[in-house]
């Protein structure tokens, strides 16, 4: 996967947990209740983390490109992912 799929698909991640804590937000306005207040925390929770996550994908862009390179030449010569790498992986 390049950088680019990782940063849309974060992208794309973000944009729905949007979707769903706006529509958390009309509940809490409609039905200001414990129950929906927490669902409300639950979804700026996952929101925060999405993010989060995207920020660090565009904060490194190099480092994670540089990343991938190396796991493709090391799957083409080894057969096996490159064990080092300056940044985590990251999954979508």
């Amino acid at each position: 996967m390049t950088d680019w799929d990782l940063i849309t698909g974060y992208i794309q991640n973000a944009m729905e947990a949007v979707d769903r804590a706006h529509e958390v937000v009309n509940g809490l306005r409609e039905k200001p209740t414990a129950e929906t207040l927490d669902q409300f925390r639950l979804e700026m929770e996952v929101l925060i983390e999405r993010l989060t996550r995207l920020q660090t994908v565009l904060n490194n862009q190099e480092a994670f490109a540089l990343d991938e390179v190396a796991d493709w030449l090391s799957q083409a010569f080894t057969g096996q992912h490159s064990e080092y790498r300056r940044t985590p992986r990251m999954e979508i």
